[in-house]
This record gives structure tokens, C-alpha cells and sequence, in this order.
């Protein structure tokens, strides 16, 4: 696993055992500031995303001043953790002058600007390369040499835009740079949702949703699988980050699906997967969806309702293929891994759901998002403390606060540096540039323009966390779908789904790496596995395309129509993948039914039916043909 990901195991761990060490200070500290800045709003919003930053750099230097086991190491990230707040505060002292009196482009930059702005700069990409890996690093630093090389390029990606002191007028001085949306959408909605979801879990929340999965799924064939699928879905759903999902619910997940028999690296994948997959589930879905709203100008609950019938089309084929493994594996209803009543489950902590229905309601109603976070928190303690069974200390909640920052800064470091791609771009007009480049090299072709947009967006994403990897392929990508016709909503629809499968796809798939760091199998045969168990995901986006109704675009019966085609094609693939649907299917039949449901998505109704009949006749066939089985389990 990268650094990153490695970070992100140890998070639960830093801060338990000493709340005085400096980076449980920053942690809380940051915590703290972006409470202030929801009880006092009217706080300047440069000094909001300046400080939200700089908290975010000093964070990530001092957690990794903890891993380090030299003192001298140690001392030199703590150092690089303090000068990474100073920027912070000059911004915040300035924040008035620069956002009312200042004349970004005319007035001069002044010397401190230089300093502190080319300072934030270099901790950003020092900290990118340490804390997140090379992929975003190199990305971000390609459009700082991008933004001083481009008067002496060639062509037509050359541009006029250059010079030191206009690199940090528009960087540092302005919420068009670095401070720009991707971090103003951090500081103001997705550190709240992980601020809830920390909280939450540590009023034992995370534990409910998994004992409910496992009291509905468990007792049926492939019940671990079937409740890792559920829980994992469910929870994502709260913290919307793949890796996060699969290392606090894997832990319990991977283990139950390894004694019930299933192959470690399969174990793995189907974690990977429902991890991975949790990010399409509303009402949170990540922070890459707060971040589609404000680029599209939407309600946050259009993206939530657009999202419910591609979510759900997901997790049916990953429950299907899950039920088709265990059946092929000849599995039994499985006994012994439900310990416990689901009423026993609802009477004890039922009532931890009611902060869940409280947060989809309040965003399903239209009010905004951060504030229905930040009441859901309030509500989770009250409701906590309500019950001994889930009652917590003062400390518990500190420790909390303290998590939730640790999470936040693999969403905030991430919007930072892609903020700086993001300014390079507008400032320098890349993304008209790039935008003619690819409807010229597909030829104004629909489906090759959807192809190559789909092979940028997965290696956009390889490496980098789903938000850094949206926001790249919305700039550079989502304008050149539009372009031809493409629905909006679609088009960044089409580039998001992609983004979040990037963590499913070899030969840098994130999740399947960090759910193999539990199983102990190959991560490279994990990401594998993941990824062909994430198939229907890669339909989906195409469907949505030629079906806007699987986004609720267009009538009811359109929904009706899109969701029946997707779920029927999903069967068939489901059924390709895992090699068996009522017998052992041979690579004919499996080649067959994987033909059949990529071509179930695709329009007119003639070779929509086509498909079904053959998938419906490939279903009859292997029903007919299967061998009888003596005590067959029902489940």
C-alpha cells in the first residue's frame, strides 16, 4: 500500500493512547476551528479555506512525525508540521484586505506573499509526495512547470500566462487557486460528513449497521459475503472513502467470509468492491459528490436522487454474484455467525439510527448539507447518551474530534493540490484546449469519445484518492462530453463513476491493496478479483448515457425501463464472471452472457429484446442442464 493508505490504517490507533501528543493537538485544534467557523459563518471564507489548509498540511507532517521511529526525523517533521501553519495565519490575519481592497492582477504582490505563498506551496507538495504518494504530486507539480513553460511551448497548448509574481497573485491571494472550490467544498460540507461519521462511529454506530447486515444476511447461503456487501454499503455510505470503509468494516467482514470457506482473495475483493461501491450510495457518497453539485450548480439533492437506482442496480449484481460464488462453491446456510437477534440488535442500539434517518431526511427535504451534518453530530450525542448501552465518555468524544481531522486531511490535502491543477487550467485556458483535442481525436464520435474519456478517468485515477481524481476529469474531461449533446448530469455522472472504480482497477487498485493488507493474499490477485467483481460498475456510466432515466432524467417508465435493462444485464454478467449460474458454465456460455448483458444497455428495442431472449435462453439452458443435488440448501 502507498504511504497513504498505510497512514490511514493506523489512524484509529494514533491519539488513544496520548491525546497531549502534538498531533492529537493540531487534530483537535483543526476540529475546533471548523466548529467556529459553523457557529460564526460570517468568518471571512478566504480565512476559512486558508487556515482549513494549512491544519490539514501541519496534520499530515506531525502524524507522520509519529510513524517515524528517528529522532531526528521526528524533529524535522514537527518543524515542517509548525511552518506549515504560519501560512495558514497570515492568510486568516489578511483575509479582509485581500478579499475587499485588494485588486487581484494590478496590485503589487508583496514580499511576505512571496514567502509564505511559495512556502505553502512546497510543504504541499512535500507532504503530497509522503502522506498521499507520487501520483497527485507529480500531477499537481506537471501544472506548476505547465503554468512557467507554456509561453515557450510550441502549438496549441502554449499560453501567455507566466511569472513568479502572477503564479502567486492567482495561488495564494485568491480563492481562484489553491483556495479555490475543491477546498472550499472541504472546509464547508465534507469536513462536516466526516466530522458526523466519526462521531457516529464512536457511539458505536459503525458496529450497529454491521450487526444489522449480519442478523439479515447471515444466516443465508454466502450470509458473511452477502453481509459484508450490506454493511460495507451502508457504512461507505456515512464515510464515504473506500479505503477508510474497508479497514473499519473489513476487519470484521474478511475474517467471518474466511471461516465460512471463501478463498482469501475473493474475501478480499467482495470487500474491495462493496467498499469501493459505497461511495455511489447516498446520502453522502464521498466528498467528490459535494463537490459535482457545486461544479454543476445543482441541489446536493439532485445528486442524491440521481444516484439511488445506479447505487442500488451496483450492490443487487455484487449480492447476485456473491450468491452465485457461495452456490458454486456448494455452501450451506452458514450457523453460528449470527449470535444475536435482530430485535436483540434493535432493542440494544436501535436507537443509533435515528441520527441516520435524521441526516437523509434533513438532505432529501433540501436543507443544506453541512448544517444537516453538523445536526446529525448533535443528534448522535444526544441520542447516544440516551442509552447505557451506547453511552460515552467526555474523552470518547475527544478522541472522536480528534479522528474525524486525521480523516479529513486525506480529502483536504488532495482538494489543495488539485486546486492548484484547477487555477493552471482556467488561468491558462487548458481545459478549451483540451476539450477541442478530444472531440478531434474522437472524431465527434459519441462512443469513442465515451471510451477515451473512460481510459483518462481511470488513469487519472491511479493512485489518487476519488475526489482529486473527479475534479481532474471534471475539468479536463466533462466539457468535451457536453460538448456533443451529453446531458450534464450525465457527463460528470459518467467521469465520477470512473473516478471511484479507479480504486478497483489494476494496477493501482487502493482498496483491493488495503483489504489484501487484512486477507494477507497477493494485493495485485485481490485487485484483480476486485475488478471483475466491479464489472457491472463499468456499465453503469454507458447506461446512464443511453438511459438518463437510470439518473431520474425523463419519465417514471424511463427509470422503469433503464433499471429493468441494467439489473437484466447485470444478471448475465454476474453469472459470466463467477462461472456458474445452476451448473458450471463453460467459456462459451460465459462469453455469451457477458456479450448479452454489456449489449442488454445499449438502445433500441429490438436489440434490447435480443439480448434478453438470449440471456433468458442461456438461463433456461443451465437450469435444464444442471446436475441434481442431494439435500440442495435453500437460501
Amino acid at each position: 500500500m502507498s504511504t497513504m493508505e498505510s497512514t490511514q490504517v493506523n489512524q484509529r490507533a494514533f491519539g488513544w493512547n496520548d491525546l497531549l501528543s502534538p498531533a492529537a493537538f493540531i487534530a483537535l485544534a483543526w476540529t475546533l476551528s471548523q466548529i467556529a467557523f459553523a457557529i460564526w459563518p460570517q468568518i471571512d471564507t478566504l480565512a476559512q479555506r486558508g487556515l482549513h489548509v494549512a491544519f490539514a498540511a501541519s496534520l499530515a507532517f506531525a502524524m507522520l512525525a509519529r510513524q517515524t521511529p528517528s529522532r531526528a526525523s521526528h524533529a524535522f517533521w514537527l518543524t515542517l508540521a509548525l511552518m506549515a501553519i504560519a501560512p495558514g495565519i497570515y492568510i486568516a490575519w489578511n483575509a479582509a484586505f485581500f478579499m475587499s481592497e485588494r485588486i487581484p492582477g494590478l496590485d503589487p504582490v508583496a514580499v511576505p506573499d512571496y514567502v509564505l505563498g511559495l512556502l505553502l506551496i512546497a510543504l504541499l507538495v512535500v507532504v503530497g509526495k509522503a502522506y498521499l504518494g507520487w501520483g497527485l504530486t507529480i500531477f499537481a507539480a506537471a501544472f506548476i512547470v505547465y503554468f512557467f513553460a507554456g509561453p515557450y511551448l510550441p502549438g496549441v497548448f502554449a499560453h501567455r500566462y507566466s511569472g513568479l509574481e502572477s503564479f502567486i497573485d492567482s495561488q495564494f491571494l485568491s480563492q481562484q487557486g489553491l483556495f479555490g472550490v475543491p477546498v472550499g467544498v472541504s472546509v464547508s460540507t465534507v469536513f462536516y460528513f466526516i466530522l458526523f461519521a466519526a462521531i457516529y462511529d464512536v457511539y458505536g454506530g459503525g458496529r450497529l449497521i454491521i450487526d444489522l447486515a449480519l442478523t439479515l444476511t447471515g444466516r443465508r447461503i454466502g450470509g458473511p459475503a452477502k453481509a459484508a456487501v450490506a454493511s460495507s454499503g451502508l457504512l461507505g455510505s456515512v464515510s464515504g472513502s473506500a479505503v477508510a470503509n474497508v479497514m473499519s468494516t473489513g476487519i470484521f467482514t474478511i475474517p467471518l467470509m474466511r471461516r465460512s470457506g471463501y478463498d482469501p482473495r475473493f474475501a478480499g475483493a467482495v470487500e474491495a468492491a462493496a467498499s469501493t461501491g459505497a461511495q455511489l450510495v447516498p446520502p453522502v457518497m464521498g466528498a467528490a459528490a459535494f463537490i459535482m453539485a457545486d461544479f454543476l450548480q445543482l441541489p446536493y439533492q439532485t445528486i442524491v436522487f440521481a444516484a439511488i437506482l445506479p447505487a442500488g442496480a451496483y450492490f443487487i449484481a455484487l449480492l447476485i454474484m456473491v450468491d452465485l460464488e457461495a452456490r458454486r462453491r456448494g455452501a450451506r446456510p452458514e450457523q453460528g455467525v449470527v449470535r444475536a437477534g435482530i430485535g436483540k440488535v434493535v432493542i440494544e442500539r436501535g436507537h443509533m439510527l435515528v441520527p441516520l434517518l435524521w441526516l437523509a431526511y434533513r438532505i432529501v427535504a433540501g436543507y443544506p448539507v453541512e448544517g444537516a451534518a453538523i445536526e446529525a453530530c448533535a443528534v448522535t450525542v444526544m441520542v447516544g447518551t440516551l442509552r447505557g448501552a451506547t453511552r460515552q465518555t467526555p474523552i470518547a468524544i475527544v478522541e472522536g474530534l480528534v479522528v474525524s481531522a486525521q480523516r479529513a486531511v486525506t480529502v483536504a490535502l488532495p482538494c489543495a493540490l488539485a486546486g492548484i491543477a484547477v487555477a493552471v487550467i482556467s488561468f491558462t485556458g487548458l481545459g478549451t484546449k483540451f476539450t477541442s483535442f478530444m472531440v478531434t481525436v474522437a472524431a465527434g464520435q459519441i462512443p469513442l469519445l465515451l471510451v477515451l474519456t473512460m481510459l483518462s478517468s481511470l488513469v487519472l485515477g491511479a493512485g489518487m484518492p476519488t475526489t482529486s481524481a473527479y475534479i481532474m476529469a471534471a475539468i479536463l474531461l466533462a466539457p468535451s462530453l457536453a460538448s456533443l449533446g451529453i446531458e450534464p448530469l450525465v457527463a460528470h455522472f459518467f467521469i465520477f463513476y470512473f473516478a471511484i472504480l479507479s480504486m478497483v482497477t489494476p494496477p493501482v487498485a487502493l482498496a483491493a491493496y488495503a483489504a489484501a493488507s487484512i486477507t494477507g493474499a497477493s494485493a495485485s490477485e485481490t485487485g484483480l478479483r476486485a475488478f471483475c467483481l466491479s464489472l457491472p460498475g463499468f456499465v453503469i456510466p454507458f447506461a446512464a448515457v443511453v438511459h438518463p432515466g437510470l439518473l431520474l432524467i425523463g419519465s417514471p417508465l424511463d427509470a422503469v425501463w433503464a433499471m429493468t435493462n441494467v439489473v437484466m444485464g447485470f444478471l448475465a454478467i454476474a453469472a459470466a464472471t463467477i462461472g456458474w449460474l445452476f451448473r458450471p458454465l463453460p467459456a462459451s456460455a460465459r462469453g455469451t452472457f457477458l456479450a448479452a448483458g454489456i449489449c442488454s444497455v445499449l438502445p433500441g428495442l429490438v436489440s434490447t429484446l435480443v439480448c434478453f431472449a438470449i440471456i433468458a435462453g442461456l438461463c433456461a439452458w443451465a437450469l435444464q442442464t444442471r446436475e441434481p443435488r442431494i439435500g440442495k440448501a435453500a437460501g
